[in-house]
């Protein structure tokens, strides 16, 4: 065997190797893709239900604000929810989320210093919940870690 025929040998083994690559690629991003659109198709009645009290103003006028930024396409909620969206109107939302969010651990807390029979049902309600937002945390990350289908 020449030089050239080892030389061509060798080229169309990485070509094989590298058509292997793509079709792995394009299985995992087809995948995705799926895994996405399930997880669309699970939260967006959710979604539309929010996204129709911030419309009517229901949520306070930063998330009405947001909606119709929403509604043009020129942020999502997502966006605003992932600090991605750095409005004042997405920052307000966030602030506050996180001000609720501590004041019902300061009041969970409470609850479970208490000596009523009732903590212990509480307890694993906040057990559940904990394990519920850790989830949501989880799935958002791998969502942001998805790459974006090509829309050509």
């Amino acid at each position: 065997m020449s030089e050239a025929d080892r030389a061509i040998a060798e080229v169309r083994a990485l070509l094989g190797e590298i058509r292997s690559i793509q079709a792995d690629i394009e299985r995992d991003t087809r995948e995705a893709i799926e895994e996405h659109e399930a997880y669309l198709a699970k939260v967006e009645p959710e979604d539309e239900e929010r996204a129709a009290k911030a419309r009517r103003g229901e949520l306070g006028p930063d998330w009405q604000r947001l909606q119709r930024q929403i509604d043009l396409g020129e942020t999502s909620a997502t966006a605003v929810v992932a600090g991605v969206d750095e409005s004042p109107a997405a920052e307000n939302v966030r602030r506050t989320a996180a001000e609720n969010a501590r004041e019902v651990m300061r009041v969970q807390a409470e609850a479970l210093e208490s000596d009523d029979p009732a903590t212990e049902e509480l307890t694993a309600s906040i057990g559940a919940a904990r394990r519920n937002l850790r989830e949501m945390r989880e799935q958002m990350e791998r969502i942001r870690q998805m790459p974006l289908p090509d829309v050509d």
